[in-house]
């Protein structure tokens, strides 16, 4: 009985990956098969901090989006864009920083930052109840990890012609897109002409 218990339960939590758990005003595509300036765009409000720990990232916020890297940042400063809660309650923010020459954005906890209350209080919360729309690759792509090329692109994970993907925003002529990648969302930037909406 235990043992049917525990198989119920993995099955469940698999669908639940698989509609998009991270996201609730779009589902995200699930490929199987796939795998200039700093550019804030229409951010109206955007801050600096410290680092006072070592830097783990995601590519979005929370736990269900694939990682973007750990960095030995600490005591560095980098610019906050934007905030957002996980179905927990926990608080990320979507930040900027340098690293290996390229321009890097990512998602990371909120207790990493030295951020004050007022700092918190005036970034903007992500909507996750507006989108684009959908689309499809009509090129092999080298995501990027923000909207420019100044910024450095995932090397290990190209988008291939046909590949589905969510269009959540466009920013600098890029579109920020959301598909799966090896059963975790994966967010990233690509250049508008590279994606043919629906």
């Amino acid at each position: 009985m235990k043992k049917l218990l525990g198989m119920m339960l993995v099955i469940a939590l698999c669908v639940t990956c698989a509609e998009g758990l991270a996201a609730t005003g779009w589902t995200v595509p699930n490929n199987q098969g796939s795998g200039s300036g700093s550019g804030y765009g229409s951010y109206s409000y955007t801050t600096t901090a410290k680092l006072v720990e070592d830097l783990a990232t995601r590519t979005g916020p929370s736990t269900a989006y694939t990682g973007a890297g750990s960095y030995k940042m600490k005591g560095q400063t980098v610019t906050v864009l934007t905030r957002a809660y996980d179905n927990g309650g926990v608080m990320w923010v979507e930040i900027e920083f340098t690293y290996g020459g390229g321009y890097r954005r990512a998602w990371t906890g909120a207790k990493r930052l030295n951020l004050s209350s007022s700092q918190l209080k005036n970034l903007p919360e992500e909507d996750f109840s507006t989108y684009i729309g959908y689309g499809t690759m009509n090129t092999r792509t080298s995501p990027r990890f923000g909207p420019g090329s100044i910024f450095a692109t995932y090397g290990d994970r190209d988008l291939y012609r046909g590949d589905r993907v969510v269009v959540i925003a466009e920013i600098d002529g890029y579109y920020k897109v959301e598909c799966y990648y090896q059963n975790e969302i994966f967010r990233s930037y690509v250049p508008a002409g590279n994606v043919n909406l629906d």
